[in-house]
């Protein structure tokens, strides 16, 4: 019995710290070019996108703005996609372009588009009055 009351402790313990520490992601693009090349609309997008990231936002704890820039070609397929500002340690932009990259399926469109994504990762810290407060920072 205390074994089994131990086991559920811990595992209380490690959901309930997992669900703090969520990163949030802002993603603002043009409406219009990803209207034309993504099948599934602007939102689906936003939303798809946003998924793909979150795991990678909340394994390398990234917070600020970073800028993505792609190319969809004739085929539907995604190529040159570059993540600025370049970082010293390649591994997080190496994260952020197979996440992108897992859309690809989606993407149609009839001539090479040019598609640049803004992203901005905060945290909500949660204040004393267990208000959630986020950190903004200055670009």
């Amino acid at each position: 019995m205390k074994k089994i009351f131990s086991l559920l402790a811990i595992v209380m313990f490690a959901f309930s710290f997992s669900q703090q520490n969520k990163t949030s992601i802002e993603i603002k693009t043009d409406k219009d070019k990803i209207e034309k090349v993504y099948s599934k609309g602007f939102e689906k997008f936003k939303n798809d996108l946003a998924n793909n990231l979150q795991y990678t936002a909340n394994s390398f704890q990234v917070l600020g703005d970073f800028k993505v820039n792609f190319t969809i070609n004739e085929n539907g397929k995604i190529s040159d996609v570059k993540v600025f500002p370049e970082l010293f340690d390649k591994s997080f932009e190496n994260e952020v372009k197979r996440d992108v990259s897992r859309m690809q399926k989606h993407f149609t469109s009839n001539q090479k588009e040019n598609i640049s994504i803004n992203l901005s990762f905060s945290r909500g810290y949660r204040d004393f009055n267990e208000r959630v407060q986020f950190a903004y920072y200055s670009r």
